[in-house]
């Protein structure tokens, strides 16, 4: 009889968790696409409000990298809530991210800048492009980001991609062809182009950041991103300062918009915080999923706030992404694979 109780109690306790779980992972999921979508109209807004005053996209850039200060903090301040370690042992394990116990600056600069590098391309790329397409175009181009880390992980990774995954990518080759026949939501190859770019330079930053430092955890990330926000600040303020003294990050101080500004730099945050956090404590598929319901959130916004209208080329270019990112993303052929041998063992 006991034996029956102690089942029936492990049985709630299974389901309780797995109902907590499923809860955290729609909330994740939630949070992730409204932050990315929102990231990317807020800085579409900075950049589109004021143009005569303000059109500073490198120096926003600077800004909203600054942010990621604070995510080893965050992290630190987890493990002393809910961690089942020192804060001694959590920071000695992060520390390995830079292969030492002790992180020094030598260590610090060779293997953080050149990730700084390719973090800035991606993003200067991004915020330029939105001065000459909407967000949802950008974040829809940006979702083939999927397809070329595939591509990249067979040349620098020896990772043979799949069936599913080379037809991802060629999906979004089509998706990234029709969407530049659009008037309505792109517009401009320039923008186009440099989307692309970015979604490019992302995906060298994911697969050299896998190349160099593996299966890093929660902590060692947090840490790496803490790092790259502060060579941010004491490295990138110089490249910022030029443009601005050139003009060519036009600013006029007393109508920076800071609202949008701002605004842009948190979400940024938040959905860097959810990405890293998700991963580490949930499932990589749960960010994905994220991302991917982003991409509707930001074509309402653009419809509902800014009036765009839905053009036949959007609507296709955008399924064609979608459709990408799914077989780029998702492991559907282990799913395929699973499904087959349950029903062959079923029917035995």
């Amino acid at each position: 009889m006991s034996a029956v109780n102690d089942g029936t109690i492990e049985h709630k306790e299974k389901t309780s968790a797995n109902v907590k779980k499923s809860i955290a992972s729609v909330i994740v999921i939630s949070l992730v696409a409204v932050s990315w979508a929102c990231a990317t109209q807020f800085s579409k807004s900075a950049l589109t409000i004021n143009r005569h005053d303000f059109y500073a996209p490198y120096s926003m850039v600077w800004f909203n990298t600054n942010f990621m200060t604070i995510c080893y903090p965050v992290f630190l301040f987890y493990i002393v809530l809910f961690g089942e370690v020192t804060v001694q042992e959590a920071h000695k394990d992060a520390c390995l991210v830079f292969s030492r116990k002790t992180v020094k600056l030598r260590h610090i600069f060779t293997k953080v800048v050149p990730f700084l590098v390719m973090w800035v391309a991606a993003n200067y790329s991004y915020s330029y492009a939105l001065g000459h397409i909407s967000a949802s175009a950008a974040s829809a181009i940006m979702s083939s980001n999927t397809a070329m880390v595939a591509i990249l992980a067979y040349f620098l990774l020896s990772v043979v991609p799949s069936v599913v995954k080379v037809l991802g990518a060629l999906l979004a080759i089509a998706g990234v062809v029709v969407i530049s026949l659009d008037n309505e939501f792109t517009g401009s190859l320039v923008g186009v182009s440099l989307v692309i770019f970015s979604a490019l330079s992302a995906a060298f930053y994911k697969v050299f950041f896998k190349k160099v430092n593996c299966d890093a955890n929660l902590g060692q990330v947090s840490l790496f991103m803490t790092m790259l926000g502060l060579c941010n600040l004491l490295l990138n303020i110089w490249p910022a300062l030029i443009l601005v003294y050139t003009d060519v990050d036009h600013i006029k101080f007393h109508a920076v918009p800071w609202l949008p500004l701002i605004g842009a730099a948190l979400l940024s945050l938040i959905f860097n915080f959810l990405v890293n956090f998700g991963i580490a404590l949930l499932n990589p598929l749960i960010i994905s999923v994220g991302m991917l319901c982003g991409i509707p959130v930001s074509a309402a916004i653009d419809i509902i706030f800014r009036g765009m209208t839905v053009s036949w080329t959007f609507g296709t270019s955008a399924c064609l992404f979608i459709l990408s990112f799914i077989l780029s993303t998702f492991p559907l052929e282990q799913w395929w694979r699973q499904c087959r041998e349950t029903r062959t063992s079923s029917a035995v």
